[in-house]
């Protein structure tokens, strides 16, 4: 049951991110999966917390020990690196 409850929780989750056409959608979910798992290391760090858990980017500085600014950034090359495929 606990699989179940977390597919659940991420399928959520990228509704949220792409409801709005923030980015583009991906036909499968493994596409997906892999979409993401392809970002650079922290990139991918920012999309998740960020876009997917909903932190600030205040939150995620704090986190990730960088700026605001930094994490504004590197979510735009993530959705960037997203709009390319």
């Amino acid at each position: 049951m606990a699989s179940g409850t977390s597919e659940h929780t991420v399928d959520e989750s990228w509704l949220r991110a792409t409801k709005d056409g923030d980015i583009p959608e991906v036909a499968t979910r493994d596409s997906r999966l892999a979409a993401i798992l392809a970002l650079p290391d922290f990139e991918r760090f920012v999309y998740v917390l960020s876009v997917l858990e909903g932190y600030t980017d205040r939150e995620c500085g704090t986190l990730l020990g960088v700026s605001p600014q930094q994490i504004e950034e590197a979510r735009i090359r993530a959705l960037q690196h997203f709009w390319k495929r």
